[in-house]
């Protein structure tokens, strides 16, 4: 079987699929080609991207589509299956009005004017693989780069004045509060990733669309959780998100 087809499979049966070097993909573009033929494989259409940069250093833009299967409502539940692990990700996400087509490129000014709306969000980063650590980039990349599930919280249409150096960001987890501080995006500008993924234009299923949400990675520390739990998120001035992960 084909890494796709097994991917596809880990994801029908939710079970974990042990990767071989001998199943790929060598490089990025054959992760591309994973993903666009995982999500055919699934039937599942693309509701959104989860954007960020290659963490070699050499500044390649890298995302994985967010399937539909793996989205959940906002206050609502995300079942871990036997062994399953995800870490909680509390993130700036936009919902885009317009296309992104390849074939030029784009600042984060362009990402702002083609938005709808920035959203607090939460990501589950997951796996489909039984030894994650031992899995290498290219892999993962092909596994919707660890997407595991995604909610969309509330927003705004004022996009212009979305905070792109730091916001206000507030988690909590079963009622404690865990985290208050100033979050600041790894990259600076939480859109960096996101225009210069389009700007790319490498993926295999259709680049950023309108009505898609896009989501730019973690504003809070590694948060791994394997149980029960109930987590709310807000970032000041946009919006608020919550989610209960059972078993």
């Amino acid at each position: 079987m084909t890494l796709a087809q097994n991917l596809a499979r880990a994801r029908q049966t939710r079970s974990l699929h042990r990767w071989q070097a001998a199943e790929g993909p060598s490089d990025h573009a054959g992760a591309y080609e994973a993903q666009a033929e995982v999500a055919r494989l699934s039937g599942e259409a693309v509701a959104g991207w989860k954007t960020g940069f290659a963490p070699d250093g050499s500044g390649r833009p890298i995302a994985g589509p967010i399937f539909a299967g793996d989205c959940r409502p906002n206050g609502g539940v995300f079942r871990l299956g036997a062994g399953q692990w995800v870490i909680v990700e509390l993130e700036l996400a936009i919902r885009l009005a317009r296309d992104l087509p390849p074939g030029r490129i784009y600042g984060i000014d362009d990402v702002l004017a083609a938005s709808a709306e920035v959203l607090a969000a939460i990501e589950l980063v997951g796996t489909r693989y039984a030894d994650f650590d031992a899995t290498p980039l290219e892999a993962k990349l092909a596994d919707n780069l660890n997407n595991g599930g995604f909610v969309a919280g509330t927003g705004s249409a004022d996009v212009v004045h979305v905070a792109r150096g730091g916001m206000a960001l507030k988690l909590w987890r079963d009622g404690a509060l865990i985290a208050d501080h100033e979050a600041r995006h790894n990259d600076g500008e939480p859109l960096l990733a996101v225009a210069a993924f389009a700007s790319a234009g490498v993926d295999r299923l259709g680049g950023l669309k309108a009505g898609q949400i896009v989501t730019t990675g973690s504003l809070n520390k590694l948060l791994k959780v394997d149980g029960p739990a109930e987590f709310k998120g807000e970032l000041g001035g946009i919006g608020s998100v919550s989610l209960r992960i059972e078993i």
